[in-house]
């Protein structure tokens, strides 16, 4: 195993051996984790100890905190030559009562898992959790563990656009034989809506601002195979593109497509992701699909009760939901619409909010619409927290810590304030509790860089 130790107190990596680089992450310091990687998730088990787990390119890291944040030890967990990563997409990280797992997505549509025992050095996987080839094909993934020592993995699948075994298929189909049988396209599933080759970064680059008027970005590919990005407006209008003339010709070629038929899946595993169980529908909407392209999450509670919130498309409302298990993920809730008002979008945000959950009664959600973010709980009134998206959320003893993306800063919300500030520069932040306080440990990204920051 390849063990990397970073002193923080220098702005570049220092390699070390099976040792603790020691220096204190404290308030109004920011401090380099990584200086290479993106889709940073965070996570703490039981005792209090912390991890964080990033990709870098085909790469999947882990860096971990016995001390509350002061210093961290990253190790190498495996390598993934085609994991997509990006635009929401990356290792998500459960730290359970036995193991510490991972699971991360395919370019393929697949999800696959490594896990380690709390105690043993050694990341073992990659396993396969979806049990239908290529039905993760949106690549939106979260994991959750509970005290029991349950793992559970939801995602948004695409099997619609797969072939069952028995159906017939046309002699020179192009299928092939994979994963116990199951017969899959070569080719994408045609049902997806957003092609994953460029990066959100690669996008905002070459975009520059977003046009007024602007409330999502779509890619779709040019005749030359290559990825092309276009703004559209509420109505589905095309505001912007990287080539109008390729968009319109696109769009003609394609106006009789198969619309998206994603629904919110789940798998479980009591083994910390080696074994899986059949691949559930937790939901699927009476219109045909959940919002595509928003990652639904994950969490569990202090009594094992397990709740998935998600952004749901119904009868053209692109609004979060969010639905409860209190049987161990064998049967949920219907679910219940989050706010008071609704977002009528032609199109997908690409932002599918946070929530903390301390018991069922005890549930505060943040998410974003029409460029704001908001505060609700279900079955009360948001609460608008200011410009921004990509939001996230843990409580102190005190309240709430709220975070989110404005433009090209990290925006934070103290307890008992109706003032957000400027925490760093930086996208798409991560918060979580890290002691019995109120010191919160926030993670970002900033110019392919994994940065973090200890508040209180």
């Amino acid at each position: 195993m390849k063990l990397i130790c970073t002193r923080f107190t220098v702005p570049i990596f220092l390699l070390c051996l099976l040792t603790f680089c020691k220096s204190p992450v404290v308030d109004e310091i920011i401090v380099t984790l990584a200086e290479k990687g993106d889709q940073p998730s965070i996570g703490k088990d039981l005792e209090g100890n912390l991890g964080i787990a990033y990709g870098n390119g085909k790469d999947i890291h882990f860096s971990f905190s016995t001390n509350q944040g002061e210093s961290f030890r990253t190790e190498q967990v495996g390598t993934l030559e085609n994991m997509f990563l990006g635009m929401s997409c990356g290792p998500r990280l459960a730290m359970g009562t036995e193991y510490y797992s991972i699971v991360a997505p395919t370019k393929k549509g697949d999800l696959v898992a490594w896990r380690k025992e709390k105690n043993n050095g050694e990341w073992e996987g990659p396993f396969q959790v979806n049990d239908v080839a290529g039905s993760a094909g949106e690549s939106l993934a979260d994991i959750a563990s509970d005290q029991q020592g349950n793992l559970f993995a939801t995602w948004i699948d695409t099997r619609s656009a797969l072939v069952e075994e028995n159906q017939d298929i046309p002699e020179n189909s192009g299928a092939k034989m994979e994963h116990g049988g199951m017969i899959v396209q070569k080719s994408e599933p045609e049902n997806h809506t957003m092609p994953k080759q460029l990066t959100k970064a690669e996008i905002m680059a070459e975009m520059g601002e977003m046009p007024e008027g602007g409330e999502s970005i779509r890619q779709y590919p040019g005749e030359d195979g290559k990825m092309n990005w276009v703004v559209l407006d509420k109505e589905g209008n095309a505001l912007k593109a990287k080539d109008m003339e390729s968009y319109q010709a696109f769009k003609v070629k394609n106006s009789e497509r198969k619309q998206p038929e994603g629904k919110i899946y789940l798998a479980k595993s009591t083994d910390g992701g080696k074994n899986w169980s059949k691949s559930i529908e937790v939901y699927a909407s009476p219109d045909g699909s959940v919002c595509e392209c928003c990652m639904p999450t994950i969490r569990t509670d202090k009594n094992d009760k397990l709740y998935i919130m998600f952004r749901n498309n119904l009868m053209g409302s692109r609004d979060l939901h969010l639905t409860i298990s209190e049987d161990s993920g064998n049967t949920f809730s219907r679910p219940v619409k989050l706010g008071q008002d609704t977002w009528k979008l032609n199109g997908c945000p690409m932002d599918g909010g946070d929530f903390r959950v301390i018991s069922k009664e005890q549930i505060a959600t943040v998410w974003q619409r029409e460029g704001e973010v908001f505060l609700a709980k279900p079955g009360e009134k948001e609460i608008r927290l200011g410009k921004g998206r990509s939001p996230s959320i843990d409580s102190g003893n005190m309240g709430d810590y709220i975070t989110w993306t404005a433009g090209d800063s990290i925006m934070l919300l103290r307890p008992e304030s109706s003032n957000p500030i400027v925490l760093a520069k930086g996208v798409s932040p991560k918060t979580i509790r890290i002691d019995q306080g109120n010191s919160m440990l926030i993670i970002w990204t900033e110019e392919g860089k994994i940065k973090m920051k200890m508040v209180s």
